[in-house]
């Protein structure tokens, strides 16, 4: 049964970890998807488009970490210490995301006063 629950949780981790992993921002600052798609917009876009992103990415992290703690709680053991420890290196990459998209986005406030088409 215990191994039956967590093979279970597992699966679900690997389906969120795919789901974030299509729908973030790529990791890498000159990751070409993230590059060419903020290029194209205007600074203000930009710095709205990266705030969100950051918003989205802390709240996942969040989200990642309590699953982590609630896990511990009910299914204590070696087994669910490593997924948990697993789980909460995730999160901890999904806030280092967080921040270089919030970097962005002061990046491109910056840039708001020098853009002459706004």
């Amino acid at each position: 049964m215990k191994a039956t629950i967590l093979c279970l949780i597992t699966l679900c981790a690997a389906l969120v970890l795919l789901d974030a992993c299509t729908a973030s921002t790529p990791a890498h600052p000159t990751a070409s998807f993230g590059v060419q798609r903020t290029s194209q917009m205007h600074s203000s876009d930009r710095m709205f488009y990266w705030h969100e992103e950051s918003r989205e990415l802390h709240a996942m992290a969040v989200h990642r970490e309590r699953e982590a703690e609630l896990v511990l709680k009910k299914q204590p053991g070696s087994e669910t210490d490593e997924f948990a420890k697993q789980m909460k290196f995730f999160a901890h990459q999904l806030h280092e995301l967080a921040t270089y998209a919030e970097l962005q986005a002061k990046e491109a406030e910056g840039e708001i006063d020098l853009d002459p088409s706004q």
